[in-house]
């Protein structure tokens, strides 16, 4: 493959979890007998993925203890002291990742492939000399819509009745992150610099996905098991 190294997030406190990430990082909930960011680890070790950074925060050690010794793709850790938002966890592990440009995923998504992959439709697509970041995006439905793109895929500052919403996977270049003085700050900060610099593109992707991040999305999973 091409991109070979991904950044997993999994260092949020998963409050709208409720009472079901109590004592449990929102990583570690089961789903079908296995956890979310197990699930998603088997995966990543089957499309040829050669190193995975995660950070974590909240419950970290439990993290930790889960992911021990269970695979055979290398797991490095940074970890967070404060929780530092997306966009500075990301900027304090890029020491870690040590690449020009990497995957980030966050740790609380499910997604079922039609064709290709994720990551394979993202690494075909990937043109790092017209992008500095490609995000991942999937038409809306009843929520309320992230971005719009051009017909090149550019996404616009168009924020009327946005179509797509963005999926929580993505490609990313480290340099983008070098001159942010901030320690915690949200990706949207990044992404509006890239807008304007038209550096941020969106591709749609063909399979399905699922967000679980709020109790009733995972309720809402689990009666589509049975």
């Amino acid at each position: 493959m091409g991109i070979s190294t991904i950044m997993i997030l999994a260092a949020g406190l998963g409050k709208r979890m409720k009472l079901y990430t109590k004592n449990v990082p929102k990583p570690l909930i089961k789903i079908g007998g296995e956890t979310l960011i197990e699930k998603m680890i088997k995966k990543l070790e089957i499309k040829g993925f050669k190193k995975v950074v995660i950070n974590i925060f909240y419950l970290k050690n439990k993290i930790k203890k889960e992911l021990t010794n269970k695979f055979k793709i290398k797991i490095h850790y940074s970890e967070e002291k404060i929780l530092l938002n997306t966009g500075g966890g990301i900027k304090n592990a890029i020491k870690i990742l040590k690449v020009k440009e990497f995957f980030v995923i966050n740790s609380d998504i499910i997604w079922e492939e039609k064709t290709d992959s994720p990551f394979d439709q993202l690494n075909k697509f990937w043109n790092k000399d017209k992008m500095d970041a490609l995000l991942l995006l999937y038409p809306k439905k009843k929520k309320i819509g992230d971005y719009n793109i051009n017909k090149s895929n550019r996404i616009i500052s168009n924020k009327n009745k946005p179509k797509y919403i963005f999926t929580g996977i993505q490609i990313l270049k480290s340099k983008i992150f070098l001159k942010k003085k901030e320690k915690i700050f949200h990706l949207s900060s990044i992404y509006e610099q890239l807008i304007e610099k038209k550096r941020l593109f969106g591709l749609v992707y063909d399979g399905k996905w699922f967000h679980i991040g709020i109790l009733e999305s995972l309720k809402e999973y689990k009666k589509m098991l049975k």
